[in-house]
Protein backbone atom coordinates (compact mmCIF):
# COMPACT_ATOMS: atom_id res chain seq x y z
CA UNK A 1 0.00 0.00 0.00
CA UNK A 2 0.82 3.53 -0.34
CA UNK A 3 0.75 5.99 2.36
CA UNK A 4 0.90 10.11 2.75
CA UNK A 5 1.32 12.38 5.73
CA UNK A 6 2.94 15.66 5.84
CA UNK A 7 4.35 15.18 9.27
CA UNK A 8 7.43 12.38 9.02
CA UNK A 9 6.86 11.61 12.75
CA UNK A 10 3.08 10.51 12.23
CA UNK A 11 3.94 9.12 8.54
CA UNK A 12 6.68 6.68 10.32
CA UNK A 13 4.28 5.43 12.70
CA UNK A 14 1.48 4.74 10.74
CA UNK A 15 3.57 2.65 8.63
CA UNK A 16 5.08 1.04 11.96
CA UNK A 17 1.63 0.26 12.88
CA UNK A 18 0.63 -0.99 9.18
CA UNK A 19 3.51 -3.30 8.89
CA UNK A 20 3.11 -4.98 12.18
CA UNK A 21 0.80 -7.29 10.30
CA UNK A 22 2.28 -9.29 7.96
CA UNK A 23 0.05 -9.49 5.45
CA UNK A 24 0.03 -5.25 5.17
CA UNK A 25 3.62 -3.66 2.85
CA UNK A 26 3.95 -0.18 2.91
CA UNK A 27 5.19 -0.25 -0.95
CA UNK A 28 5.97 3.51 -0.96
CA UNK A 29 5.53 6.97 1.06
CA UNK A 30 4.63 10.75 0.70
CA UNK A 31 5.15 13.96 2.23
CA UNK A 32 2.30 15.89 -0.02
CA UNK A 33 -0.59 14.81 -2.00
CA UNK A 34 1.67 14.88 -5.08
CA UNK A 35 3.98 12.72 -3.78
CA UNK A 36 1.09 10.67 -3.06
CA UNK A 37 -0.24 10.99 -7.16
CA UNK A 38 3.10 9.94 -8.03
CA UNK A 39 3.53 6.81 -5.70
CA UNK A 40 0.45 5.39 -6.88
CA UNK A 41 1.19 5.59 -10.10
CA UNK A 42 4.80 4.15 -9.77
CA UNK A 43 3.60 1.22 -7.40
CA UNK A 44 0.20 0.50 -8.33
CA UNK A 45 -1.10 -0.59 -4.35
CA UNK A 46 -4.13 -2.33 -3.62
CA UNK A 47 -4.85 0.72 -0.68
CA UNK A 48 -4.12 4.15 -0.21
CA UNK A 49 -3.98 5.87 3.00
CA UNK A 50 -4.18 9.42 2.95
CA UNK A 51 -3.65 12.21 5.18
CA UNK A 52 -6.71 14.66 4.92
CA UNK A 53 -4.21 18.45 5.58
CA UNK A 54 -1.34 18.44 3.75
CA UNK A 55 0.55 21.06 2.45
CA UNK A 56 0.98 22.06 -1.14
CA UNK A 57 -1.72 19.31 -3.02
CA UNK A 58 -3.83 17.95 0.52
CA UNK A 59 -5.45 14.72 0.91
CA UNK A 60 -8.89 15.72 -0.47
CA UNK A 61 -7.19 16.76 -4.12
CA UNK A 62 -4.92 13.41 -3.88
CA UNK A 63 -8.06 11.75 -3.49
CA UNK A 64 -9.96 13.25 -6.78
CA UNK A 65 -6.75 12.78 -8.85
CA UNK A 66 -6.23 8.71 -8.16
CA UNK A 67 -9.87 8.56 -8.33
CA UNK A 68 -10.08 9.77 -11.50
CA UNK A 69 -8.37 7.15 -12.88
CA UNK A 70 -9.56 4.00 -14.59
CA UNK A 71 -8.79 0.77 -11.68
CA UNK A 72 -8.19 3.34 -9.10
CA UNK A 73 -7.32 1.61 -5.67
CA UNK A 74 -9.30 2.17 -2.26
CA UNK A 75 -8.71 5.05 -0.42
CA UNK A 76 -8.54 5.49 2.95
CA UNK A 77 -8.55 8.86 5.09
CA UNK A 78 -6.80 9.88 8.27
CA UNK A 79 -8.51 12.41 9.77
CA UNK A 80 -8.73 14.36 13.30
CA UNK A 81 -11.81 15.42 15.58
CA UNK A 82 -12.97 18.90 13.72
CA UNK A 83 -12.26 18.23 10.48
CA UNK A 84 -16.21 17.24 9.73
CA UNK A 85 -16.36 19.14 6.49
CA UNK A 86 -13.55 17.10 5.28
CA UNK A 87 -15.11 14.13 5.83
CA UNK A 88 -18.14 15.05 4.11
CA UNK A 89 -16.31 16.20 0.97
CA UNK A 90 -14.28 13.21 1.14
CA UNK A 91 -17.29 11.14 0.74
CA UNK A 92 -18.50 12.85 -2.10
CA UNK A 93 -14.83 12.65 -3.91
CA UNK A 94 -15.31 8.96 -3.63
CA UNK A 95 -13.29 7.82 -0.22
CA UNK A 96 -13.59 4.10 1.06
CA UNK A 97 -12.89 4.92 4.74
CA UNK A 98 -11.98 6.98 7.49
CA UNK A 99 -9.76 6.43 10.62
CA UNK A 100 -8.71 8.80 13.43
CA UNK A 101 -5.44 9.48 13.95
CA UNK A 102 -6.51 9.15 17.70
CA UNK A 103 -8.02 6.57 17.66
CA UNK A 104 -6.69 2.58 18.25
CA UNK A 105 -4.38 1.50 15.76
CA UNK A 106 -6.60 -1.70 15.52
CA UNK A 107 -8.74 0.60 14.09
CA UNK A 108 -5.85 1.06 11.22
CA UNK A 109 -5.15 -2.28 10.09
CA UNK A 110 -8.95 -3.40 10.22
CA UNK A 111 -9.97 -0.19 7.88
CA UNK A 112 -6.88 -1.57 5.30
CA UNK A 113 -8.03 -4.92 5.48
CA UNK A 114 -11.52 -3.82 4.86
CA UNK A 115 -10.45 -1.41 1.97
CA UNK A 116 -8.44 -4.75 0.48
CA UNK A 117 -11.22 -7.31 0.44
CA UNK A 118 -13.78 -4.51 -1.32
CA UNK A 119 -15.35 -3.18 1.89
CA UNK A 120 -15.60 0.31 3.42
CA UNK A 121 -14.99 0.95 6.60
CA UNK A 122 -15.59 4.20 9.08
CA UNK A 123 -13.50 4.53 12.68
CA UNK A 124 -17.13 3.71 14.97
CA UNK A 125 -16.17 8.06 16.27
CA UNK A 126 -16.04 9.30 12.58
CA UNK A 127 -19.76 7.97 12.14
CA UNK A 128 -21.36 9.09 14.89
CA UNK A 129 -19.92 12.85 14.68
CA UNK A 130 -21.36 12.74 11.29
CA UNK A 131 -24.42 11.84 12.68
CA UNK A 132 -24.13 13.97 15.94
CA UNK A 133 -23.23 17.22 13.88
CA UNK A 134 -26.05 16.28 10.85
CA UNK A 135 -23.75 16.22 8.44
CA UNK A 136 -24.55 12.74 7.80
CA UNK A 137 -27.92 14.03 6.31
CA UNK A 138 -26.27 16.00 4.05
CA UNK A 139 -26.34 12.73 2.18
CA UNK A 140 -29.80 11.38 3.22
CA UNK A 141 -32.08 12.64 5.73
CA UNK A 142 -32.80 10.42 8.65
CA UNK A 143 -36.90 10.13 7.31
CA UNK A 144 -35.30 9.44 3.32
CA UNK A 145 -32.51 6.92 4.85
CA UNK A 146 -35.60 5.34 6.62
CA UNK A 147 -37.36 5.00 3.58
CA UNK A 148 -34.68 3.48 1.47
CA UNK A 149 -33.90 0.87 3.59
CA UNK A 150 -37.43 -0.28 4.16
CA UNK A 151 -37.85 -0.31 0.13
CA UNK A 152 -35.31 -3.08 0.71
CA UNK A 153 -36.09 -6.92 0.37
CA UNK A 154 -34.78 -8.45 3.66
CA UNK A 155 -32.10 -9.94 2.68
CA UNK A 156 -30.74 -6.26 1.03
CA UNK A 157 -31.61 -5.44 4.71
CA UNK A 158 -29.18 -8.20 6.39
CA UNK A 159 -26.34 -7.02 4.07
CA UNK A 160 -26.63 -3.47 3.91
CA UNK A 161 -26.63 -3.52 7.80
CA UNK A 162 -23.33 -5.24 7.52
CA UNK A 163 -21.80 -3.33 5.01
CA UNK A 164 -22.42 -0.31 6.92
CA UNK A 165 -20.81 -2.32 10.01
CA UNK A 166 -17.97 -2.46 7.46
CA UNK A 167 -17.72 -5.81 5.96
CA UNK A 168 -16.62 -6.97 3.22
CA UNK A 169 -18.62 -8.76 0.54
CA UNK A 170 -16.57 -12.23 1.60
CA UNK A 171 -17.44 -11.28 4.78
CA UNK A 172 -21.23 -10.90 4.84
CA UNK A 173 -21.12 -14.04 2.57
CA UNK A 174 -19.77 -15.71 5.63
CA UNK A 175 -21.84 -14.24 8.53
CA UNK A 176 -25.20 -15.18 6.42
CA UNK A 177 -24.11 -18.06 4.80
CA UNK A 178 -24.16 -16.90 1.12
CA UNK A 179 -21.97 -17.46 -2.27
CA UNK A 180 -19.77 -14.03 -2.52
CA UNK A 181 -21.22 -13.88 -6.24
CA UNK A 182 -24.63 -13.81 -4.89
CA UNK A 183 -23.49 -11.27 -1.86
CA UNK A 184 -21.93 -9.25 -4.74
CA UNK A 185 -25.67 -9.11 -6.70
CA UNK A 186 -27.62 -7.88 -3.56
CA UNK A 187 -25.11 -4.93 -2.82
CA UNK A 188 -25.69 -4.22 -6.26
CA UNK A 189 -28.90 -4.22 -6.03
CA UNK A 190 -28.72 -1.71 -2.77
CA UNK A 191 -27.05 0.90 -4.68
CA UNK A 192 -29.51 0.64 -7.33
CA UNK A 193 -32.09 1.12 -4.74
CA UNK A 194 -31.17 3.46 -2.34
CA UNK A 195 -29.50 5.78 -5.32
CA UNK A 196 -25.83 5.36 -3.11
CA UNK A 197 -22.99 5.83 -5.65
CA UNK A 198 -20.63 3.92 -3.85
CA UNK A 199 -20.56 1.52 -0.47
CA UNK A 200 -19.53 4.50 1.83
CA UNK A 201 -22.65 6.29 1.01
CA UNK A 202 -24.52 3.13 1.32
CA UNK A 203 -23.20 2.97 5.19
CA UNK A 204 -24.07 6.31 5.91
CA UNK A 205 -27.91 5.20 4.59
CA UNK A 206 -27.27 2.11 7.28
CA UNK A 207 -26.38 4.49 10.39
CA UNK A 208 -29.06 7.07 9.51
CA UNK A 209 -31.81 4.79 9.09
CA UNK A 210 -30.44 3.18 12.35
Amino acid sequence: MVLADDEPLVRAGLAGILETDDGIQVVGQGASGEEAVAAVRAHRPDVVLLDVRMGAMNGLEALAEIKRAAGAPPCLMVTTFGEDEYVAEAVRLGADGFVLKSGDPRELLLAVRAAASGGAFFSPAVSRRLLQTGLGTRFVARQDARERFERLTRREQEVLTLLGDGLSNAEIADRLHLAEGTVKVHVTSILRSTGARNRVEAALIAAQAG
